[in-house]
């Protein structure tokens, strides 16, 4: 299989812009199909000459009917020897591929983040660009993972840095990296006869 870039398409959206660009990307594989062929038993072929060379004979009592019934026996059993083979051709195929980049605009980053953990609607384009820039797989889908990442980049946060959460009935009340601020908040809700958790990391 091989695999190249023909050309790089810029794409132009009115609503959004977005830091990757689109490239045709073609790539050629084998694909198999089936064929039918003649002759694939010479046996058969000899066979049927003969029985059409003794047909012929006897029917016209003559060599020439012999020879004529010959070339026609080795006919039918060369028709009727056909099997069917895989057989191999190479496919070409292409295809319009998004290639992310990094957001390089600090306050375009920050309130896409926001936007995308809100629920905002994002364009898919400018959603790899955000999840390129800040480390997660740029699939185009803002999942808890990327929630996760953008929590941590909007505290400015290290990726393997720990999260806290603080939930009360499924509900995340604040996040923060620090532990024991998060802990006096929980003692609080605590005083006020509310109950809550605290998650580390939490998805």
């Amino acid at each position: 299989m091989r695999l190249f870039a023909i050309a790089a398409m810029p794409v132009l959206v009115a609503s959004q812009a977005f830091a990757g660009s689109y490239e045709v990307r073609c790539e050629t594989k084998s694909v198999p199909y089936e064929d039918t062929v003649k002759g694939g038993n010479p046996e058969k072929v000899i066979g049927g000459a003969i029985v059409g060379g003794v047909i012929g004979k006897v029917v016209t009592k003559k060599n020439a009917g012999a020879a004529a019934g010959a070339i026609i026996g080795g006919a039918v059993a060369n028709e009727s020897s056909r099997k069917t083979v895989t057989k191999y051709r190479d496919v070409e195929t292409c295809t319009n591929v998004f290639i992310p980049d990094r957001v390089t605009d600090e306050a375009t980053l920050q309130q896409t983040l926001l936007d995308l953990n809100a629920g905002k609607s994002v364009s898919k384009e400018m959603v790899m660009d955000v999840q390129y820039t800040i480390g997660v797989a740029y699939d185009g889908k803002w999942g808890p993972k990327s929630q996760l990442a953008a929590e941590k980049y909007l505290a400015n946060l290290a990726p393997d840095a720990p999260l806290y959460s603080l939930v009360v009935n499924d509900v995340v009340i604040v996040s923060s990296a620090d532990v024991n601020a998060i802990d006096e908040i929980k003692e609080a809700l605590l005083e006020a006869g509310v109950q809550s958790q605290i998650f580390v990391d939490l998805q």
